[in-house]
């Protein structure tokens, strides 16, 4: 079981500070790396999401695929209807709740960005304790992922090609 933690900050900058913060977080705690990603809308509505790279190698901390995947959560502002076929629906489908699914997508205004990360090992309270030291406050969407959501969301992640995550390792996924 995890937590997939949505961090909202008005301010990209402060976004990005935060991002840095716990991506240091998980170096000194010594766990194993995990996607954090910062996701962005610009003035014209496009999403960018900017990943933490391994320095040594330049792909994404933990490979990329949740990163990814949390992108995508702000590509649908559609509220999720069941039987939709559109990306929010799916989430929903896999397990997220519907009202944390319907919270993100509605969250990233132009200007606005999201620290995005999925927490096992570190914990929940790790995460937000660290955040809520640095300046800016965001507002914290948190949701738990059981056992047979985090195998569906699997499954969602298994269907994005390993091309697309070594040719765009870190920014303009979306």
């Amino acid at each position: 079981m995890s937590d997939l933690i949505l961090l909202v900050y008005r301010s990209q900058s402060a976004a990005f500070v935060a991002g840095e913060a716990l991506a240091v977080l998980q170096q000194e705690a010594g766990t194993e790396p995990e996607d954090i990603v910062v996701v962005t809308r610009d003035p014209t509505g496009r999403v960018s999401v900017n990943q933490s790279t391994d320095l040594a190698t330049g792909l994404p901390l933990g490979g990329g695929r949740w990163g990814t995947m949390i992108g995508m959560l702000f590509l649908d502002r559609r509220k999720p209807v069941p039987g939709s076929k559109g990306l929010a629906a799916q989430f929903v489908e896999a397990g997220l709740d519907r009202t944390f699914v319907h919270s993100a997508s509605q969250s990233l205004e132009a200007g606005f960005a999201v620290v995005g990360l999925r927490v096992r090992l570190l914990g929940g309270k790790a995460v937000l304790d660290r955040v809520r030291a640095l300046t800016g406050e965001p507002k914290i969407l948190k949701t738990r992922l059981d056992a047979a959501t985090e195998e569906a969301l699997y499954d969602m992640q298994a269907q994005i090609p390993e091309a697309f995550l070594r040719q765009h390792p870190a920014d303009d996924l979306i």
